[in-house]
């Protein structure tokens, strides 16, 4: 067995990006608070909020084994994902889909990217880098919105992109900023 200095080990709360080398005496672990990404050498990406329902880790390049914390004696839960793969765990369960790596890493180029995602889990996103609290007024939590911008735009301009959906409006009061139905 290899003792604990062998390993290469982070905690995770966050997000971040990893470029590994190989290097077979030394695994690399990235441990965050559901899951454990054993490394075999690989370029990939872990967005593990504690305020996340869910963890995602999208591969780039090589490859990563990952396990739910709490299954990780049942071999069968864990997966290994293949490049252009992100796994999503929720409540203990890993589900894999072929998703556009590179737009899950955008944030790493200062971009606030998404494709069809819940209003709620762009503006958690929104609120951790503005720095402000969001509120809801309607029921608009599961609106589906697109696009991208610049993180380090002004937040009146990804707002008004946001608005141009047509379907959400944005009204900034102080460091609240309220969303309600078009």
């Amino acid at each position: 067995g290899l003792n604990h200095s062998n390993r290469r080990r982070i905690k995770l709360d966050g997000e971040a990006y990893f470029e590994v080398a190989k290097d077979k005496k030394h695994p690399f672990e990235v441990l965050t608070t559901y899951q454990k990404v054993e490394v075999l050498g690989t370029h990939f990406n872990i967005n593990s909020y504690i305020d996340e329902p869910s963890t995602k880790t999208t591969l780039l390049e090589g490859s990563v084994k990952v396990s739910p914390l709490k299954h990780l004696d049942d071999r069968e839960s864990s997966k290994i994902l293949l490049p252009g793969e992100q796994s999503d765990l929720s409540k203990g369960i890993i589900k894999v889909e072929t998703v556009n790596a590179e737009e899950a890493i955008y944030w790493k180029d200062n971009k606030f990217s998404f494709h069809s995602e819940d209003i709620e889990t762009v503006m958690r996103e929104v609120s951790r880098w503005y720095n402000v609290t969001i509120i809801y007024k309607d029921n608009v939590k599961k609106v589906k919105v697109s696009g991208s911008v610049s993180r380090f735009a002004d937040i009146s301009l990804l707002l008004d992109k946001l608005e141009r959906t047509g379907l959400l409006k944005f009204t900034i009061e102080g460091k609240n900023i309220i969303v309600s139905k078009a």
